[in-house]
């Protein structure tokens, strides 16, 4: 194949076997751009230092320091970075889609630009004039897609020997951009051999006096070419670069690889051991973690002591814990060798357990390390969690770093386990946006399964009767897809769909949290363990609280309930010939039915409920609320 780690099918499955998974480089979340302010007067250039890690933020990149929004900060692209944080450049444009003129010939993608910076003084309030005789210096790192160290642990695409990435400088004087540095397409594994790390440090000291104006700008930007692929929807994104601490300064040397730092690697961690997300109802204590995975690196010379706690809070900013792993030597900066391994901060323990109950809730886990002599960029010092207990479960993060589907007809199944009977009612999926929206055509069904004993899909307690199709907004985001009629469920079930189509369905497949030992697949008689490292970015919901809020389509004529407020019977108006009205109480459980045009409720307790009115295809086509009163 032309492009060798954009496709990474399975090969463990026997030959003879029909399907097979298939991982391809995927879409990305996009975010609204939110303009923030930086302190300076409208239209005011910067100041030196400028200085970006892509720390403490997300999405579109921030208008404090950058123009232009088409590449995206996220935080799992391109393994252990500098500091928390990148920046990608790659086929898709601002909005979630491939770029206008992709295709398979190379193509202008994504472009990065700063704002003005003043380099013509020292300051903005002083006549100090800046000079080639001022050393400075502009450095970043990067890195290309594909790395990873097995083909089912690869994240993103390795661009081509065709494809690049170029740094340009402004030239004020005649509106030009000069090429600073560029790099042309490179496997991650290449670039170790040559220099023994992943991510790649570049210097370029700033000479010209051509640059020294208050008019400065530079700008990143790559070329792609998407590969020849002979299924639809399968090219999604291709030859993604990675950036991370950007810097120009004065008074620097393009021979120091070092800079004074103490900042966190990775983004902070679930505190439960198995979710990120719960529904509130089903959490307990046992499903919290014993101890969390932190990555804490020293970007100074020699060893440096470092403090380290986190704490947790409630929704309204209430402390309710407090950890301290008190002071720990960190060892120097050494790529690969200069991370933080006292047990205190590296694996610290948890030591709260949230609080059961059915209510919705959230919490925020704030962790932040330090050091004593101070430090200038503290932007990396902080990673903040947000515990959510909703009424859904969630692997994954939100952000897909590669496309899922199978390469022909197939079921794939997801485990979740349940510790109190529970309705399932709705089914969130994150599906990528493809080259034309191909995969808009693929056909699915949605699937659910009781586990059997040895933990394999058994019993199948759901499956749709029509047939359903990829489907997502401008912004890339989960949509939801009712159940026909809710299924009540309990201890370990799986939830999952039908491909009905040998075309890519190009399901959103995160790989920051690893679940492989709970997708299964199942292409013949025998269902399969999966292989990829990551998480399917399948979100079941339950209770009478899924079915609101959702995008699904209203119907052109939606019945009617009365009255609302009921005692013994509620009145249905249109209700579909051959349909069945069907009343949940508040934890989603089926409590009432008929086929009639009324529903006696004289038998149930005061409280909240849910009619949903379903057609003679057991289709919901009205929701309402019901208040029974005594």
């Amino acid at each position: 194949m032309r492009r060798q780690l954009l496709i990474i099918i399975l090969l463990a499955l026997s030959a003879s076997v029909a399907a097979q998974e298939v991982l391809v480089p995927s879409g990305h979340r996009r975010v609204k751009v939110v303009s923030t302010s930086n302190n300076k007067a409208p239209n005011a250039p910067l100041v030196l230092p400028f200085f970006d890690d892509f720390s403490n933020y997300t999405g579109a990149p921030s208008t404090t320091l950058w123009a232009d929004h088409q590449a995206y900060v996220g935080h799992d692209y391109g393994p252990k970075p500098p500091t928390v944080g990148m920046v990608t450049l790659d086929a898709i444009d601002e909005h979630g889609s491939l770029h206008a003129g992709a295709s398979t010939s190379i193509f202008g993608a994504d472009t990065l630009t700063s704002l003005p910076i003043r380099l013509d003084t020292l300051f903005a309030d002083t006549t100090r004039a800046l000079g080639p005789a001022d050393s400075i210096v502009f450095s970043f790192y990067y890195l290309p897609g594909g790395g990873g160290n097995q083909m089912w642990q690869i994240v993103g695409d390795t661009p081509q020997e065709q494809d690049s990435l170029i740094l340009e400088f402004y030239r004020a004087a005649d509106s030009s951009w000069t090429t600073a540095w560029q790099r042309g397409g490179i496997s991650v594994d290449t670039l170790v051999a040559q220099t023994g790390h992943t991510w790649q440090y570049v210097a370029i000291a700033v000479t010209d006096t051509a640059f020294f104006n208050a008019e400065f700008r530079f700008r990143f930007r790559n070329y792609c070419s998407l590969p020849t692929s002979s299924k639809p929807g399968r090219a999604a994104n291709c030859d993604q670069w990675n950036i991370d601490y950007v810097m120009l300064d004065h008074s620097r040397s393009v021979l120091d690889t070092t800079v004074d730092d103490i900042a966190f690697v990775d983004p902070a961690p679930t505190m439960l051991a198995h979710y990120r997300a719960m529904p509130a109802r089903q959490y307990r204590t046992s499903d919290m973690a014993t101890s969390l995975a932190i990555t804490i690196t020293n970007l100074y010379h020699s060893p440096i002591a470092t403090s380290y706690a986190y704490t947790v809070a409630d929704s309204d900013g209430n402390t309710l814990d407090t950890y301290s792993g008190g002071n720990n030597n960190a060892p120097p900066f050494n790529p690969g060798r200069h991370y933080q391994q006292a047990p205190a901060h590296a694996s610290p323990a948890v030591t709260y357990h949230f609080d059961e109950g059915n209510t919705p809730r959230t919490y925020t886990i704030t962790h932040v390390v330090s050091e004593g002599s101070g430090d200038i960029h503290t932007q990396n010092d902080t990673i903040v969690y947000h515990q959510i207990f909703d009424n859904y479960y969630a692997y994954d993060d939100g952000t897909p770093e590669n496309g899922y589907g199978l390469s022909a007809n197939g079921n794939v199944a997801y485990r979740f386990d349940l510790n109190v009977r529970d309705t399932l009612t709705a089914v969130d999926f994150y599906f990528n946006s493809t080259h034309n929206n191909e995969n808009l055509s693929v056909p699915f069904r949605i699937n659910v399964w009781q586990a059997n004993d040895d933990g394999t899909p058994g019993t199948r307690l759901y499956r749709d009767t029509q047939r359903r199709f990829p489907k997502f907004d401008s912004l890339n985001t989960f949509c939801r897809y009712r159940l026909e009629s809710p299924v009540v469920v309990d201890g370990r079930i799986f939830v999952g769909f039908e491909q009905l189509s040998p075309n890519f369905i190009n399901l959103g497949f995160d790989r920051s949290l690893n679940t492989s030992d709970r997708i299964y697949c199942l292409y013949g008689s025998e269902w399969e363990p999966s292989f990829l490292a990551g998480s399917l970015m399948i979100r079941p919901c339950f209770g009478q609280s899924a079915l609101l809020g959702t995008n699904q389509a209203a119907a052109t004529t939606a019945p009617r309930a009365y009255p609302t407020l009921a005692s013994n019977v509620v009145n249905i108006e249109g209700m579909p010939t051959g349909g069945m009205a069907k009343l949940l109480d508040m934890t989603g459980h089926q409590v009432a039915t008929t086929r009639s045009n009324t529903l006696d409720v004289s038998h149930l307790r005061q409280g909240l409920y849910m009619l949903l009115i379903n057609d003679n295809n057991n289709v919901v086509v009205g929701t309402i609320k019901i208040a029974i009163v005594r």
